[in-house]
């Protein structure tokens, strides 16, 4: 809605805009790998590109459609994102309540076919024997990101079944609730453990 408001404002100035939220957190906007979901003006867009502004600061934009849609893809990437990090937080707790080590779970993981950079990164941070948490991408930022999904799930053009993202929303919303809300979203793993020692 903000960026549509601003949309409109510049257009009745007589100029031209592009909203360009990104998908990445510090890392990747240290390295310059974040990736650019524009949407707006296409001339802007495509000027933009010519003179290769945007890949100064990441590795890939992508032009997704008219004011908005920039939002609302980052809106489901983060979703995904929050949804994934939460099935890696279940399985190290289920492997640590049942005599296997987070570490091993993590290699077999990096091995096979669900390889990829946030489990490897964030996974080691989140097994029983380190629980770091250092804030890249803070918790409460990711459950308002969740919410923002469903949201778009039951107000979008089409309403949207979101079930697996209803169930990890609640997770992280007992994580913030007990007291890891500025911490990194991996801190959700916590609200996991809090539930595990409640039961004993």
């Amino acid at each position: 809605a903000d960026s549509k408001r601003s949309y409109h404002e510049f257009k009745k100035a007589g100029a031209s805009f592009l909203e360009a939220p990104v998908s990445g957190s510090k890392v990747p906007a240290e390295q310059g790998t974040l990736i650019f979901l524009t949407g707006g003006d296409r001339e802007v867009y495509d000027q933009l590109e010519s003179h290769k502004l945007l890949a100064a600061m990441g590795k890939k934009s992508l032009f997704l459609g008219s004011i908005g849609a920039g939002a609302k893809m980052k809106i489901a990437v983060n979703m995904i994102m929050g949804s994934m990090l939460v099935a890696l937080a279940e399985g190290i707790v289920l492997c640590e309540n049942n005599e296997l080590k987070a570490s091993d779970l993590l290699e077999v993981l990096d091995n096979g076919a669900m390889a990829n950079p946030m489990f490897k990164l964030k996974g080691p941070k989140m097994s029983e024997s380190s629980r770091a948490y250092d804030p890249h991408f803070p918790l409460e930022h990711a459950q308002k990101d969740m919410r923002f999904a469903l949201l778009m799930g039951d107000q979008g053009d089409r309403p949207t079944a979101l079930p697996v993202a209803a169930a990890a929303n609640e997770l992280y919303k007992a994580a913030r609730a007990s007291g890891h809300a500025r911490d990194d979203f991996s801190a959700v793993v916590e609200a996991l453990r809090d539930h595990t020692d409640k039961k004993l």
